[in-house]
């Protein structure tokens, strides 16, 4: 009976999910612009679910394919014949073929799909695409070739992950001189896994044995009372996040590291002091960018590095450029803010208030969560 009751609950998932893609389906047709070209409805996703813009996009990007693209798919959750992740992977595989040939390709996946698992569609898609379109496979090896990226996300307990994109012939090469010099280090009595020590010969290849190829700043916000020995609260990293005080003194046991330290309020978190590095900045847009960490928008956390300083109240309009009215907005939200019926307001220094095209209010500050304080049909 429990696993009668647990398919049920799948079915019933995949028709909650299959109402959800319809829905954001919709909402993205009706915030389209069609003279900008610009949508910001996975924006207000965001806000509304407190998800990240790129979370938020992705939700909205796949809905949108899904129901203009891939009617049958879409059918097809609804049934609970797939689950989201599945459906979703069909969406993403099939985003390079046309429409037509797509189609092909979707019937085929949808009659082998029901009892398979993820990995068995996505097989199941790359001999598909294969079969309907022979032709356009070199086309989309070399486009593909021209996303290659390294990508980092922090993970828990201080530890993080390091990804990269690219080329087959360029990262198995690779990955076997790492296999190698961690077999060598366990023949030679090694106790570590050959996972760590692949870590190990990554890190030593890239920064040198002895971490001398390292030169970099390290951005360090610490409560007063930790820095004064007075309690543990943890630190944090810009750019990763909180980290115990022992992590910290860890760090800076190491050379070739600039340090700048934020001095904070350990009950408000207000920034009480910025520490200064051997090169002069700005002292009023250093001030803005450690105090936000990050764009302002809700759930955008595009480091405030790569942002913009933003007025508030624009400059054309009387603001004034000083710590109340300056906030840090990546491009995407600064130009969100001055051409669509968002508004933003900063009711008091580093405390941000975004409303929607909806009226529904989203509070930012600092840690303080996001609060939607109003809301309208």
């Amino acid at each position: 009976m429990l696993l009668y009751e647990l398919r049920a609950i799948a079915v019933e998932r995949a028709r909650l999910d299959a109402r959800e893609v319809r829905v954001l389906a919709r909402l993205s047709e009706l915030r389209n612009d069609p003279g900008t070209s610009t949508n910001y409805a996975s924006d207000e996703v965001a806000a509304e679910l407190t998800l990240t813009p790129l979370a938020a996009a992705r939700r909205v990007g796949v809905a949108v394919e899904m129901a203009e693209r891939l009617p049958d798919t879409v059918r097809a959750l609804e049934r609970g014949d797939l689950d989201l992740q599945k459906a979703s992977a069909i969406v993403n595989r099939l985003r390079v073929l046309d429409d037509d040939k797509a189609a092909l390709a979707e019937a085929a996946v949808l009659a082998f799909a029901p009892g398979r698992t993820v990995r068995q569609i996505r097989d199941k898609l790359s001999r598909e695409i294969l079969k309907v379109d022979p032709d356009g496979a070199e086309e989309r090896r070399l486009r593909a070739a021209e996303h290659t990226c390294v990508r980092f996300e922090p993970c828990p307990d201080g530890m993080a992950e390091l990804t990269v994109h690219d080329r087959a012939e360029n990262l198995r090469p690779i990955y076997d001189l790492l296999t190698t010099t961690a077999r060598r280090a366990k023949a030679a009595g090694n106790p570590a896994g050959t996972g760590e020590l692949r870590a190990q010969a990554l890190r030593d290849l890239v920064l040198g044995a002895g971490r001398e190829r390292l030169v970099t700043e390290l951005r360090v916000t610490i409560p007063a009372s930790a820095l004064a020995g007075a309690s543990r609260q943890p630190g944090e990293i810009h750019g990763y996040g909180p980290v115990t005080i022992q992590t910290l003194h860890e760090l800076a046991a190491g050379g070739n590291v600039f340090w700048r330290r934020i001095v904070t309020d350990p009950i408000t978190g207000t920034v009480l002091d910025v520490g200064r590095r051997r090169r002069h900045t700005r002292p009023l847009g250093e001030h803005v960018r450690t105090r936000d960490r990050h764009c302002v928008f809700p759930g955008c956390s595009r480091p405030a590095e790569d942002c913009q300083l933003d007025h508030t109240t624009s400059h054309a309009r009387g603001g004034p450029t000083a710590v109340r009215n300056l906030g840090v907005l990546c491009q995407r939200h600064n130009l969100m803010k001055e051409n669509t019926e968002w508004r933003l307001e900063q009711p008091e220094p580093g405390r941000f208030v975004w409303t929607s095209p909806t009226g529904v209010s989203y509070h930012v500050g600092q840690e303080d969560p996001v609060l939607t304080t109003s809301a309208a049909a």
